[in-house]
């Protein structure tokens, strides 16, 4: 099993350069736009949405941990919107070690139990098209499409 731990200043930081190097990748590969738009994008959203950080309101980052072996395993980050009772999942990520091995089913149950305990009455998030382990992994808990954005390269 897993629970969800607090993270340092520190660790903040180096989840912070990770998460926005691999947003801006998916920028990138995603829009067609080169490097430098994609990281310009990712770092604006990143600070609109986490103006002050690990301490910014309704906004939860952790650490998902085995409560096991006691390893940091992964991060989950959420936000609970009030307006619309709705707690919005903004990032699950597990390290490449710990891929496949039940930790996202874990963290996501932890989520919605945790997303009741808040008052929400639905999980949302957003997923590029290409991370087809996580659509399936989405699928399998009872998640739907609710919008779908095509395009067609020309």
């Amino acid at each position: 099993m897993v629970r969800f731990t607090n993270m340092t200043e520190k660790q903040f930081h180096e989840y912070r350069a990770r998460s926005l190097a691999e947003y801006a990748e998916n920028i990138r590969k995603n829009y067609d736009v080169s490097e430098e738009v994609a990281t310009e994008q990712a770092t604006d959203q990143f600070d609109e949405l986490l103006k002050n950080g690990l301490h910014t309101e309704n906004h939860s980052i952790y650490h998902v941990t085995d409560e096991e072996t006691e390893e940091n395993v992964g991060i989950i980050w959420y936000s609970l919107r009030q307006e619309t009772e709705e707690v919005f999942l903004y990032e699950i990520w597990m390290d490449p070690e710990f891929r496949g091995k039940g930790y996202g089913t874990q963290s996501m149950k932890e989520l919605h139990r945790r997303a009741k305990e808040l008052g929400a009455k639905k999980v949302g998030l957003h997923v590029f098209g290409q991370n087809t382990g996580a659509i399936t992994l989405y699928k399998r808990l009872g998640y739907v499409e609710n919008s779908i954005v095509m395009q067609y390269q020309l």
